[in-house]
């Protein structure tokens, strides 16, 4: 699988909303959703990712965390065939502090998730 053809969704995961960044291989940002954390919203979040599958790209998806608020949208995602990983939350707090200006979102923590 090339990095060409992987579109990468970062989740940054709460109790109430989880906060998704979809980036393309070259970090640029494509999209971005906030959901409800309730299985019958990650319906949502698949279909914005939707958006930049082709038939040559596939969308990986990172949770930080998935043990924790994350359980139930990791294994809804997976039932569903899609490709999860659970990324350390060393790794993206480090991605989070390599930057001079860092200011806490939930929209950027979900973009770092990403680029781990």
């Amino acid at each position: 699988m090339r990095k060409e053809n992987i579109i990468y969704v970062g989740i940054d995961l709460h109790k109430e909303t989880h906060t998704a960044v979809i980036l393309d291989c070259w970090n640029q940002k494509l999209g971005e959703i906030t959901i409800e954390n309730k299985p019958a919203e990650f319906h949502k979040l698949t279909r914005k990712v939707s958006r930049f599958v082709t038939e040559e790209k596939i969308p990986i998806y990172g949770l930080e965390n998935a043990y924790g608020y994350g359980r139930t949208l990791a294994v809804w995602l997976i039932e569903k065939g899609n490709i999860v990983k659970d990324v350390n939350t060393a790794l993206s707090y480090a991605q989070r502090k390599s930057v001079p200006m860092y200011q806490k979102s939930d929209s950027y923590d979900a973009e770092a998730v990403a680029w781990c």
